[in-house]
Order: structure tokens, then C-alpha cells, then sequence
């Protein structure tokens, strides 16, 4: 009852407009006063905070941050998009999949959905609205198009579900490559599938040669280059993500600045933003883990997958419910605030029920993707919407097509799970530890396996 009681509270909490780090770290002080006493309370506030932030790894994301606030300051975006029209822009739909690779381009450089949204929404749609493309459709594939950067690596909602979860963060990154790239290519040819249904609605462009095409890439070598080492840095193991991460703030660095494509002022300016963004990323790990002590001392998430497994209810029909679940929360919440949210209760459960926690990240950043863009609160719309100056009405009305080629990548994604045998799966919940780690015990074959993700 007193786990309910703080749930309620938190989504009394976010409906009067609380910043969400501040929500869980409310809910979980009240809970934990009334469940152990003041004593109990002040022994957890007392290390707790500083315990969920001195943690080496959570290096990556300010790094990736500030590879991404780098590369977002460095107009290296009109290049990339000019590039891709060149060598794409000649078929009917030719400047929205030039936007698409873009994006894909932007998103393997930086890894910032809203900046390469933002971005791309200034150069892309001026010259798709001066070559005949209506105002929704092009502001509705570039809104799209931008969530490719939370999943081709670096991806910072890949790097957070890592972290909490204690799955490499390595082979998620990784493991969100394809994805992504048939991400991108879905979008490509349900673009070209629209075009089909609805001739004219995106005109033809123009022809380049092969010249022109290969020279269109000359500017971007440099960073082209520095996506291929953080990528290989990761796919071989020579270096950790950590240490992609710096290679890759310092490359992006390093270039920008040699190539005078930034100054010290904006080296400045990067860098403090990227300390804006982190000190709110951070905010919420240290309010979600105080509310995982909370949820440990109840041990609510244990007696939820103990009644869930006592019905006997098909696993994809469970899995069903977590899709909507993350489909409802990306309607009204920030997806970095969902995943520390919902993951002390959902990563434990899926993984009991034998699926893999790796194909499971992939599965929820690709739900965080589609939150981005769905009404309330899809933050691409609303940066796409203030950087074109276009009624947020019309932004959300164009997403609505490119969302139908969302949900079939999404659908194709969970036909076919990384899952484990479930025949001799028998659930066996031992609790969580008391620092706020959650340790589900799955008994299989008269042997104990253990999953250990931190909440």
C-alpha cells in the first residue's frame, strides 16, 4: 500500500510541474522516512547521493555530450545535408531522404536527437519548402528524422540504460547500429512509398555529377573519420566506451578548432551547455536511486514480478503491456526521466521472463525515438517548431506518416527478440540488496542464474 501510496504522489508530483530528478528524489525521501524512520533516512541521504554520481563510467555521458554540442556548433550540418542531396536528391522524394541521411550522418557524429533536429529543421526545410515540399511534409521528416541520433552510437539513452542496468554499454552501442541504419532505411522507402500514393507531393530534384558528388564530401572527411574511430573503438574492445567518449569530445575538439570551424568562445559555449545538460541528467540518477532505496526497503518490484509470473500470462502479452507503457510515458515525459523511471521495475521483469537485456535496450530507445515526436510533449516537434517559426498544429500533423514507418520498425524489432528458452523457466524472486540494487534470482534446471541490474 505505502508503494502505491508514493506512486500516486510522484504523478501528483509531475502533474504540478516538478522537474522529475526532483520528483523521485522527493517521493523517495517521504517513503523512506515513513517505511524506516528518520534514522533509516539520513543513514541512505548520507552516502546515497554521492554513491549514484561517483561512478566512473557516468563519464561517458558528459563526453558524448560535449562531442555532440561540438559538432552541432560547428556548422558542419549544411555540409552533411548538401552532401546528401547531391548524391540523393535527384529521385521524386530525393531532398526528404537527403534530410534522412543527414540526420543518420548527424546522429553518428554527436548522438543528440534534439540538436540534430534543431539543426537539420534550419537547413533543411528552408530548401525543401524553396523546391516545392509543403510545410508539413517537411517539417514532419525532419522532426522524424532527427530521433535516428538517440540510436545510431553514440547514444546517450543507450549510455543510461547501461548504467543502470549493468549491461555493457559497449555491445549496446553496438547493438544499436542496425537498428538504426534500418531505421533510416525504412523511413527511405516509406518516403518513396508516399511520394508513390500521392503524386507531386514531393518534387523532383535536381541532377549532379560524379564529380560534384565526390567533392561534396570533401569537407566532411575529418569528421567522417572521427565517427569511424569511436565506432571501431567499440565494435574491436580496443578501448572502452568511456574512452570512445573522450576520443571523441577531443577529436571533435581538435578538429572544430584546427579547421576554424569554432572559436574558444564557442568551445566555451559547448562546454557549457554540455555542464547544463549533465548536471540535469545526473540530478535525475541521484533522485531515481534514492527512490530505488525506497522501492528496495518495500520490495515492491519483486511482489509486482511474483503476482505478474503467478498468472501465467504469455510473455509477449507482458511484453505487449511494457511497449504501451513506454508508448504512454513518451507522450508526457522526457525519455532520459523514463528510463531511470520505469527501469528498476520493468528491466528485471522482462528479463525474467528469459528476454535479452541487450535486445531489450534497443526496444526501449526505439520507444523513446517515437516519444520524441508524439504529442503532448514530443520535444523534436517543438524544436522544429520554434527553429522554422511553424505552428506546432502543423509539425505534429506531419509527423503523423513518418510515425506509421516508425511503428513498422518497431514492430519487426520485437517479432524477433534475442529470448531465451522458457520451457523449464521458473520464477524465483530473492529481493533486492540493500544499496538499491535489484537482484532477481530465475531458478532454471535446478540451477541459479542471477540478473543484476542496479535501479
Amino acid at each position: 500500500m505505502l508503494a502505491a501510496a508514493i506512486l500516486l504522489f510522484m504523478l501528483l508530483l509531475l502533474f504540478l510541474g516538478m522537474p522529475v530528478g526532483f520528483v523521485m528524489g522527493v517521493s523517495g525521501v517521504v517513503g523512506l522516512y515513513l517505511k524506516g524512520g528518520l534514522n533509516a533516512l539520513a543513514s541512505i541521504l548520507s552516502n546515497a547521493p554521492y554513491r549514484s554520481a561517483a561512478n566512473f563510467a557516468l563519464s561517458t555521458v558528459p563526453m558524448f555530450i560535449f562531442m555532440a554540442e561540438i559538432i552541432s556548433r560547428a556548422n558542419i550540418v549544411p555540409e552533411v545535408f548538401e552532401a546528401a542531396r547531391k548524391w540523393l536528391g535527384r529521385t521524386p522524394g530525393g531532398l526528404a531522404i537527403a534530410a534522412v541521411v543527414a540526420s543518420a550522418g548527424m546522429g553518428a557524429m554527436s548522438g543528440s536527437s534534439t540538436a540534430a533536429a534543431a539543426c537539420m529543421s534550419s537547413i533543411a526545410v528552408p530548401e525543401m519548402r524553396r523546391a516545392g515540399y509543403g510545410l508539413e511534409v517537411a517539417a514532419g521528416v525532419v522532426t522524424v528524422a532527427g530521433t535516428l541520433a538517440i540510436m545510431i552510437p553514440p547514444s546517450i539513452p543507450l549510455v543510461i540504460y547501461g548504467l543502470v542496468t549493468e549491461t555493457s554499454i559497449g555491445k549496446l552501442l553496438i547493438a544499436g547500429i542496425l537498428p538504426g541504419i534500418m531505421t533510416a532505411l525504412i523511413y527511405s522507402i516509406g518516403i518513396l512509398l508516399w511520394n508513390r500514393l500521392k503524386p507531386g507531393i514531393m518534387p523532383k530534384g535536381q541532377a549532379y555529377s560524379f564529380r560534384e558528388k565526390m567533392a561534396s564530401l570533401r569537407p566532411l572527411w575529418a569528421f567522417l573519420i572521427l565517427a569511424s574511430v569511436v565506432l571501431i573503438t567499440l565494435y574491436t574492445g580496443i578501448g572502452t566506451p568511456t574512452e570512445a567518449a573522450a576520443i571523441g569530445a577531443f577529436g571533435a575538439a581538435a578538429i572544430s578548432l584546427t579547421t576554424r570551424r569554432l572559436d574558444l568562445k564557442g568551445l566555451y559555449a559547448a562546454a557549457l551547455q554540455t555542464a547544463k545538460i549533465t548536471t540535469m541528467i545526473f540530478t535525475i540518477i541521484i533522485g531515481a536511486m534514492i527512490c530505488g532505496y525506497f522501492f528496495t526497503l518495500t520490495q515492491a518490484t519483486q511482489k509486482a514480478i511474483m503476482f505478474i509470473s503467478s498468472l501465467h500470462i504469455p510473455t509477449w502479452f507482458i511484453m505487449g503491456l511494457v511497449v504501451l507503457l513506454y508508448l504512454i510515458l513518451g507522450c508526457i515525459m522526457d525519455q532520459i526521466a523514463i528510463l531511470l523511471l520505469t527501469l528498476p521495475l520493468t528491466f528485471p521483469l522482462v528479463t525474467s521472463l528469459g528476454y535479452d537485456p541487450i535486445w531489450f535496450g534497443v526496444i526501449v530507445t526505439k520507444l523513446a525515438e517515437i516519444g520524441l515526436v508524439t504529442p503532448p510533449v514530443g520535444m523534436n516537434a517543438y524544436v522544429v517548431s520554434a527553429t522554422i517559426k511553424a505552428p506546432l498544429e502543423q509539425v505534429f500533423r506531419g509527423t503523423g506518416v513518418m510515425l506509421m514507418f516508425e511503428f513498422v520498425t518497431l514492430c519487426l524489432l520485437l517479432a524477433f527478440p534475442h529470448h531465451r528458452h522458457l520451457a523449464a523457466l521458473v520464477h524465483e524472486v530473492r529481493g533486492w540488496e540493500l544499496n538499491g540494487r535489484m537482484q532477481v534470482n530465475v531458478r532454471r534446471a535446478g540451477r541459479e542464474r542471477d540478473f543484476a541490474p542496479r535501479g
